[in-house]
């Protein structure tokens, strides 16, 4: 919300478009915005505390405003596994109030799916103070406390004033919850005076947090000053405090309750039935003022939140996948530092690793940074992918080295080839010295943008090896480059089209596609077969 906040500021007072500052999340973009306002004084410094409520209150004035864009930002929130495994520990009388200064309703939402119902849950925002203190005091959990409001409220607490002016209602009774129990933090910066101030007080040399004050920190992150110098002062009172490094809210949740005893054996599955239709895009009137640029990218829109984490003593991947190789099965599976990732029957899983110790089976929440690098849920949701989009369209995965593609002469077509065809001329065929060649279409899986995309690169491919004749492997390759260099923005077009039908089939709707998992856990995908486009503006 920051750097979205300091972009409209900056694009305001530049007057340019927003396709200038469009991605936030690169550093050249973000240098480019902090070095404009760091040429003024009066800005807070980058990271600095003040940052959210200087530039919130700048960029919208206006309460209402605020909160149109809180809700706006809300609307699509779906709570994730962490909502439901916290949901489940309340179910559990293991957790008895949650505090939050965020404005959305997820926590609501998973208590909801969790209880069937939200009726057991006192909730409470600065709009209705009272209905936490009667709670508080006749122990009626669980409670839910929102200490900045709810983003349908009219009393949002966002900006330097509105946080300073903490509800002095709430502030008592989190004052009363911290000197008698203990406190988790976890996804809180510390920016706000109002609550930091509180903290402090429920130190009180010593008397309060009698349960502890545990402060989690993402790996990336470093603690603002000002709760440093908290978890330093209840150290030196002799509070049992500490920070503790972690991967994110869903992954310490999962950590958790693959700990406790009572949630070992939980099963959290998510249901998050969200679909994206096709944005017709308006090309009639288009000039070269605004050019609209294909790229090869096909979203997709659904993917598996979680996969079966099976504890054992295996090797890395080269082991996992010699194992399944001597198994003969078709157990999809990869390895991340705490165990092995699978999809697939549990009863298959246990018949392949059988042999290696298995201490536990549990589930693992795949969380979107994971998905930023080559890491074991990359790689594993990759191979669930490719394995299901094969099956749909009836051409085989082929590997080459580190490439995955689909050849036209492997396998067989279940949708219509004819537009691939009509474009290409030919689709595969024979050369000299017994060389085969074939159109083909590499694929490979990227996270860009808050989401997964399929991207396909058509090429053209055939086969040598070590007795092919030199004379016939050089005619092989100026065969292809005649092939390829005669391929201009039209024609390349029209392969894609021809390759998007190929293996996604002639609709423009999203499709499902995956692997069973039979009683383990299966993986399904939601991918809309329409490429992405830019849209850019002189």
């Amino acid at each position: 919300m920051i750097w979205d906040f300091k972009a409209r500021l900056y694009r305001s007072a530049k007057s340019v478009a927003a396709s200038s500052v469009s991605d936030l999340g690169d550093e050249r973009t973000r240098q480019i915005l902090q070095n404009y306002f760091d040429k003024e004084t009066s800005n807070p410094a980058s990271g600095s505390e003040e940052e959210y409520a200087v530039y919130f209150e700048q960029t919208y004035p206006e309460a209402q405003d605020r909160q149109r864009y809180i809700a706006n930002a809300m609307r699509d929130a779906k709570p994730s596994y962490g909502h439901h495994a916290l949901a489940h520990l309340v179910k559990k009388d293991m957790v008895r109030i949650i505090w939050t200064t965020n404005f959305d309703r997820l926590v609501e939402d998973a208590i909801h799916t969790v209880f069937e119902t939200t009726t057991v849950l006192t909730i409470g925002d600065l709009g209705e103070p009272t209905k936490i203190s009667r709670a508080f005091a006749d122990q009626q959990w669980p409670i839910y406390a929102k200490l900045h409001g709810d983003f349908h409220s009219e009393a949002l607490k966002n900006t330097s004033g509105e946080l300073l002016a903490q509800d002095q209602n709430m502030r008592r009774i989190l004052l009363d919850a911290c000197r008698n129990q203990g406190l988790v933090v976890t996804g809180y910066s510390g920016r706000d005076a109002s609550v930091m101030d509180v903290l402090r007080e429920a130190v009180n040399e010593g008397v309060g947090f009698p349960n502890g004050l545990f402060w989690f920190v993402r790996e990336q992150d470093t603690p603002y000053a000002s709760v440093q110098s908290l978890i330093l002062d209840a150290k030196a009172a002799g509070i049992d405090a500490s920070f503790v490094r972690y991967g994110g809210f869903d992954e310490l949740l999962s950590d958790i309750v693959r700990y406790l005893p009572q949630t070992e054996q939980l099963s959290i599955k998510l249901d998050d039935k969200r679909k994206i239709r096709p944005r017709p895009i308006d090309l009639s009137a288009r000039t070269w003022r605004t050019p609209f640029v294909r790229t090869n990218a096909i979203p997709v829109l659904e993917y598996p939140k979680t996969a079966r984490l099976v504890d054992c003593d295996i090797g890395g991947a080269k082991e996992i996948q010699a194992a399944i190789s001597e198994a003969g099965s078709d157990l999809l599976a990869s390895r991340i530092g705490k165990g092995v990732l699978a999809y697939g029957d549990d009863v298959e899983i246990k018949r392949v690793l059988g042999d290696h110790n298995i201490k536990s089976f549990d589930m693992h929440g795949i969380l979107a940074d994971r998905l930023l690098f080559e890491s074991g849920e990359r790689s594993l949701l990759r191979d669930a992918l490719f394995r299901a989009l094969s099956s749909f369209c009836g051409l085989d995965l082929v590997k080459r080295g580190s490439r995955s593609m689909f050849r036209t002469d492997k396998g067989f077509f279940k949708f219509n080839s004819q537009k691939l065809v009509k474009a290409t001329g030919r689709l595969n065929g024979e050369l000299g010295g017994g060389i085969s060649w074939a159109e083909a279409c590499d694929v490979r899986l990227d996270y860009r943008l808050d989401r997964l995309w399929i991207m396909l690169d058509p090429s053209i491919i055939f086969d040598d090896d070590e007795n092919t004749a030199p004379d016939d492997l050089q005619a092989a390759k100026d065969f292809v480059r005649e092939r390829r260099v005669k391929r201009y923005n039209n024609v390349s077009n029209e392969i894609l089209d021809g390759w998007v039908e190929v293996l996604f089939g002639p609709g423009k709707a999203p499709i499902q596609l995956g692997i069973n998992g039979g009683t383990g856990i299966g993986a399904l995908f939601e991918i809309l077969p329409v490429t992405a486009f830019s849209g850019l503006a002189a």
